[in-house]
């Protein structure tokens, strides 16, 4: 029993130790939070197995004598399940790294909101629609079909829009038919080629196509103390060879940012990388200018409501 008690005092000694550096990780990185293993927040999510009973940590009397065999198996298990803790998203927003702006140019644009985002490396601004409606994020690359992008065709702006080449940013990678976002995969000749991809929209006669690539999409965070910080976070794109129906006549000459439901969706890459929760804030004012944050989840006490379905219907985008 005492040589027992001697390798959990033992092995309780070296968790100490090794959670001095996990300390230091855990305070200087905005990404984590500290939590006391003691803490009432720590009591209150952990459940952990105590031979074949499973114990609760709702109240005192589940915690075994302090010192005892028992007390120091609950640490070495306490330090265990702390790790695997989920700990939250790992900013409270995100926006581009431009600015959080978004604008409307009006009739020149077709009446949607847009904002300047940063792509690739080195970076490079495209101004880009904003769309609930769908999930794909697009820029004009490699046209063979695409808008025209001179300043000159649009009296709104006082410089020419870029396109997107996926061979000048060393962050780029195509996606393969293989790979899960690849929908068109199935009609591939090999699961390694280049993803192609179509997106077709409402408007009458209206597409992006081309292929699929990863690159990075750079994004700011501000902390407590209104300090900016850059985040760079890997993203899927269309690389839009060919554009069709509005997106000849000014609507999203510059490219188009899914901000649907869907998995490929800027949202949800993002959440699903533990940056931020899944969600986002568009806020429009009087003269049409606004605001787009990633991951805001608003305030604790706005009303919500929730999606219904249509005829059994599960919607798969947002409706405006």
């Amino acid at each position: 029993m005492e040589f027992r008690f001697l390798v959990y005092l033992l092995t309780i000694i070296l968790i100490l130790l090794t959670r001095t550096s996990l300390a230091i990780t855990f305070s200087t990185s905005s990404s984590s939070k500290l939590i006391h293993r003691f803490s009432d927040e720590l009591k209150a999510f952990r459940v952990f197995k105590h031979g074949e009973k499973v114990i609760s940590d709702s109240s005192s009397s589940s915690w075994p004598k302090r010192k005892s065999v028992e007390y120091y198996e609950l640490l070495v298990n306490s330090d265990l399940q702390r790790q695997k803790m989920k700990l939250g998203a790992q900013y409270k927003f995100l926006f581009p790294s431009k600015g959080s702006k978004t604008m409307s140019f009006g009739n020149d644009f077709g009446w949607l909101h847009y904002t300047w985002v940063d792509i690739g490396t080195p970076n490079v601004s495209f101004l880009v629609a904003l769309d609930t409606g769908s999930d794909l994020l697009w820029l004009p690359c490699n046209c063979i079909q695409c808008a025209p992008l001179s300043a000159s065709y649009y009296s709104s702006l006082d410089r020419d829009l870029t396109e997107y080449s996926p061979s000048v940013s060393s962050t780029s990678k195509h996606l393969s038919c293989s790979h899960e976002f690849c929908e068109l995969g199935p009609n591939c000749k090999s699961p390694k080629q280049p993803c192609p991809y179509i997106a077709n929209y409402f408007s009458e006669n209206t597409s992006s196509s081309g292929f699929l690539v990863e690159d990075t999409l750079h994004l700011a965070t501000t902390d407590d103390h209104a300090n900016k910080s850059l985040v760079h976070a890997p993203i899927v794109i269309g690389c839009g060879r060919k554009q069709t129906g509005g997106y000849l006549d000014g609507i999203a000459p510059n490219g188009l940012i899914g901000l649907g439901l869907g998995d490929v969706s800027v949202p949800s890459v993002l959440a699903k990388a533990g940056l931020m929760h899944n969600s986002f804030s568009l806020c429009f004012n009087e003269d049409d200018s606004g605001r787009i944050f990633f991951g805001d989840q608003g305030a604790a006490t706005q009303q919500s409501t929730p999606f219904l379905p249509l005829n059994e219907i599960q919607y798969a985008t947002y409706l405006h």
